[in-house]
């Protein structure tokens, strides 16, 4: 009997990056194979080669987006010695999330316990970083630990919204960072 060759992560992570792009396109509704594979520029073999199940898959998916997402961007985040400094990579990291897939993912969380699962945490794990960031610049944690949970409402409002503006989600997070930080705050560009 012939040994099942194992996929490379390279065929894996082109399925996950489609399904990412799916769930951005279409939401998780439209997160269907055909379009995964559509969109991987891949047949179902393939895809079935890659991974064992659809089940499989999905919890690849939310795994692949919270590692690409949260955890890489919170690493970068943290190799950021200057707090300042780290705000300003963070806030950036805000206005440059894929809006439409992390409205997705939120979406999906509401019919699903095991992204539900993984959203809090990458939640509480945003909100975290920003609060000991922002800790560090003004001594007081109570108040870090607000000014973290506003960003944090703050962004997922504009993902969550119907309306899209960039512009308004800069200009909120700019008064959050001038209220809290005073004549610390970056300016964002």
């Amino acid at each position: 009997m012939a040994k099942k060759s194992v996929p490379s992560e390279h065929a894996r992570r082109r399925f996950l990056d489609a399904g990412i792009a799916v769930l951005g396109e279409r939401g998780h509704a439209g997160l269907k194979l055909a379009q995964v594979c559509a969109a991987a520029g891949a047949n179902t073999g393939s895809f079935y080669h890659a991974f064992s199940s659809w089940a499989d898959f999905k919890t690849a998916l939310i795994a692949h987006w919270r590692q690409e997402q949260s955890r890489r961007l919170i690493d970068g985040a943290l190799a950021i010695d200057d707090p300042i400094e780290r705000i300003t990579f963070l806030t950036d990291v805000g206005l440059t999330l894929d809006r439409a897939s992390e409205a997705a993912i939120r979406v999906w969380s509401t019919h699903d316990d095991e992204v539900r699962g993984h959203l809090e945490e990458v939640d509480r794990e945003r909100a975290r970083v920003i609060a000991d960031t922002s800790a560090a610049v003004i001594d007081d944690p109570d108040r870090a630990e607000v000014f973290a949970q506003v960003a944090m409402y703050l962004l997922i409002g504009y993902q969550m919204s119907t309306v899209e503006s960039l512009d308004a989600l800069r200009v909120g997070f700019q008064s959050m960072l001038e209220h809290t930080l005073g004549e610390k705050a970056p300016m964002l560009g």
